[in-house]
């Protein structure tokens, strides 16, 4: 393995430079590589340093590329293709929708085609025939467990954020794709801004290169501070966490791009009301946990961190890049996987010394902050990138250690270091249901040589007796039908391809035996069938972010919704179904300062396509049934509403707004509850304006809001269904091409047709 180090001494400025690097020991300085003559074509004259060496060093194989946020990996990843361009097709894959799109955009001017997975129905029903994908790490993972043909074909891999392979949710996926690369020799680019034990990492992979920069496009300074210290010299009067966290970033007084990276979520929140209430900015936001006082300040505040609804953070990057938002609160999800540069980050940071082992133990942990540092400079736009790194409860200099020696850290993934064990999750046994897809997906793809393939899983090598109790679990799955003769069930295939274990698929077989009598008698439908698919939903759901929103109103609520579920089913489980109940019922619509349902509530509609393509092929429910079941997911209307949610322009709070006045006059599903309205029927008219009257007190808003819902009712066509969705879902039966022609009641005939709820599968 060749391993070079690019100094930060090297120089770029987008038309000249040099750059200076150390090879085995040697310390050298070259000219750039002048862009013409590479097959590149960008606005640069010269690649920069990275790019350079890249270029001059790399001939082929596996390759690890571990430099600074916004160093030009994009480049890099195109001159990797360059290099395999004959191997056949080129794969790049990334955390984020966001990115992949970003990427889509970038990739476009280069290669004459190209094709995208983000699982976005659009997308999943086009066949991939182009000579480059770019797709989400999921997608991608799925097309290698079920072979399908654009990653069979696969020539080069770009793994970009390579770094998220010690997450958690997320990182078992990772590995699993890179073992099946080193597998199949199939050549991968990893690409990282920092992780600790690189060169760990690189040896793994069989690298024939890696490159660690220490030059950035843009430079760097960071200044540390203590909080205390800070304050007393800014003089801040004694005040709460929040007004001290907006008094550093008044004192600081920043021009341009700021994002402000603060512990905890309720600081965020709590310091984006101080800028509203005190310092009279405007919040973007929509969704809040609080009532937001009016102003016609020009200047914008808004946060960013997972709590916030998907539509709403696409939105405020979007303001951030390109319009007048300047000062953006964020926790540490923004660290990760989303491209998003700004001229300054301040950096708040909790520190506690730890007696057992002698050390200071930081939160955000050194790897995050260094992460989050990675965000400060924006090449062509800034000289140079500001981090103020802000400090309390540990001194200047043990920060400043922390930070030095993280990247010195041995190199874990998600597996090696251990996968926690949460109660609240979806499958009774996290570990274990992890661990049966880890291996089911290699069983699916090699036969009986699946050993192989997991025993070049870094976890594997790191931890061998890990490889005992995946044969423990293979022979469960055995006893229990999962795996017939040493190969996986048709059932097993059909739940792997979407991402659901088998011990998952037992607890939902449970809930539904449980809940049957209640659900033949339409007993609690929206909680029960809540209750009942939870298991095939990957999202975790956590409570708090509701409650959030919603205050103790959520825990009263749900205690209530768990009460009723184990009246009517015996169903007793502890696996956030009540925050899915919850939102599936309709109850975000009476709270006035939730635009949209809050956090991972706000990824359902991928994720119900997802559960609604497993229903298909299971055939446990009959077409009308599961069609109600994914539109309650997918839009959080009740079951016998649900197919509201596939009305354009509805969408959550007008869909409720049009379901709550149906339960109020006694209208049991939504054909009545549209043609009354269309009918001008007066009294369901005047219940439509009480049940507005719950989220809006002034009546012009009331007014306005109420004759735009009678307006789109009016405009109804039956039947109701989303023509994408449904193409979706009858591809299965039809295949792609012909999918895409069906119309509406073409769709819903295939599918009426082949989902009868009567076939048994293999189990």
């Amino acid at each position: 393995m060749k391993i070079i180090k690019v100094l930060e001494s090297s120089k770029f400025n987008g038309r000249t430079g040099t750059v200076e690097y150390i090879l085995e020991g040697e310390l050298k300085k070259e000219a750039l590589v002048p862009v013409k003559g590479t097959g590149l074509k960008v606005s640069f004259e010269f690649l920069n340093p990275i790019q350079t060496l890249f270029f001059k060093f790399y001939k082929g194989g596996n390759a690890l590329v571990s430099s600074p946020t916004s160093s030009g990996k994009t480049l890099i990843a195109l001159l990797f293709y360059l290099k395999n361009r004959n191997n056949g097709r080129f794969i790049y894959t990334a955390p984020t929708r966001s990115l992949i799109w970003e990427k889509f955009r970038e990739f476009k001017s280069f290669f004459r085609a190209i094709g995208i997975r983000t699982g976005d129905l659009v997308e999943e029903l086009d066949e991939i025939v182009q000579p480059a994908v770019v797709a989400t790490y999921e997608s991608l993972l799925s097309a290698a467990r079920n072979r399908v043909r654009w990653f069979e074909e696969a020539g080069a891999v770009v793994i970009d954020e390579i770094h998220i392979i010690r997450d958690p949710s997320r990182g078992a996926g990772i590995e699993e794709i890179v073992s099946y690369c080193l597998e199949e020799e199939i050549p991968v680019l990893s690409l990282s801004a920092t992780i600790p034990g690189a060169e760990e990492l690189a040896r793994w992979i069989d690298a024939e290169l890696f490159i660690e920069s220490e030059w950035r496009p843009v430079p760097l300074e960071r200044r540390v501070f203590n909080m205390p210290k800070l304050l007393r010299k800014i003089k801040a009067p004694r005040s709460s966490p929040e007004e001290k966290i907006v008094s550093v970033l008044e004192h600081l007084n920043l021009e341009g791009k700021t994002i402000a990276f603060v512990p905890r979520k309720d600081l965020g929140w709590q310091s984006l009301k101080v800028d509203n209430t005190i310092y009279n900015r405007k919040v973007l936001n929509e969704t809040l946990p609080f009532e937001v006082e009016e102003t016609e300040s020009k200047k914008i505040v808004a946060f960013h961190n997972a709590d916030v609804p998907q539509e709403e953070r696409e939105e405020i990057e979007k303001e951030f890049k390109e319009g007048n938002l300047n000062r953006l609160y964020a926790t540490q999800t923004l660290a990760y996987g989303v491209n998003l540069p700004a001229d300054n980050v301040v950096i708040f940071v909790r520190g506690s010394f730890d007696r057992f082992t002698y050390r200071y133990r930081f939160f955000p942990d050194p790897l995050t902050i260094l992460q989050m540092e990675g965000r400060a400079g924006r090449f062509g736009l800034s000289e140079k990138g500001y981090s103020f790194i802000v400090v309390t409860g540990a001194k200047e200099g043990a920060l400043e250690k922390a930070l030095e020696e993280e990247l010195q850290m041995p190199f874990e993934t998600a597996l090696s270091s251990g996968i926690e064990r949460r109660e609240s999750a979806a499958c009774p046994n996290r570990r274990k249901a992890y661990l049966s897809l880890m291996i089911l997906g290699p069983l699916i793809r090699y036969g009986d040589r699946w050993k192989e393939a997991v025993k070049s899983m870094f976890s594997i090598k790191r931890n061998p007796l890990l490889i005992n109790e995946i044969e423990e679990i293979l022979e469960e799955l055995e006893s229990t039908g999962f795996i017939v003769d040493g190969k996986p069930s048709l059932l097993t295939r059909i739940l792997v391809s979407s991402f659901v274990s088998p011990f998952c698929y037992g607890e939902f077989q449970e809930r539904l035996q449980s809940a049957k009598e209640s659900l033949e008698a339409g007993i609690e439908r929206t909680y029960l069938y809540s209750f009942i698919v939870r298991p095939f939903i990957r999202r975790e759901l956590n409570p708090s972010t509701v409650a959030l929103f919603t205050g103790k109103a959520f825990y009263e609520e749900a205690q209530r919704i768990r009460d009723r579920v184990k009246e009517v089913s015996g169903l007793d489980v502890n696996d956030n179904s009540d925050v899915l109940a919850f939102y599936a019922s309709g109850r975000f619509f009476l709270f006035k300062n939730v635009a949209r349902p809050p956090g991972d509530l706000s990824t359902l509609p991928t994720e119900s396509s997802l559960l609604g393509q497993l229903l298909c092929r299971l055939n446990i429910f009959d077409f009308e049934t599961l069609h109600r079941v994914a539109m309650m997911i997918r839009s959080g209307i009740p079951f016998e509403f649900s197919l509201l949610g596939a009305v354009e322009g509805l969408g959550y709070m007008r869909g409720n707004a049009l379901a709550l006045t149906g339960q109020r006059a006694g209208i049991t599903n939504e054909i009545a509850l549209v043609n009354g309205i269309r009918e001008e029927n007066r009294e369901l008219l005047e219940v439509l304006k009480e049940t507005l009257s719950l989220r809006y007190d002034r009546k012009e808003s009331l007014e306005k809001e109420f004759s735009a819902i009678v307006k789109i009712v009016k405009g109804i066509k039956f039947p109701l269904g989303n023509l994408k969705f449904l193409r979706f879902l009858a591809s299965l039966f039809v295949g792609r091409q012909e999918a895409i022609k069906l119309s509406k009641e073409d769709a819903l005939e295939v599918l009426f047709e082949n989902v009868s709820g009567q076939k048994e599968n293999e189990s």
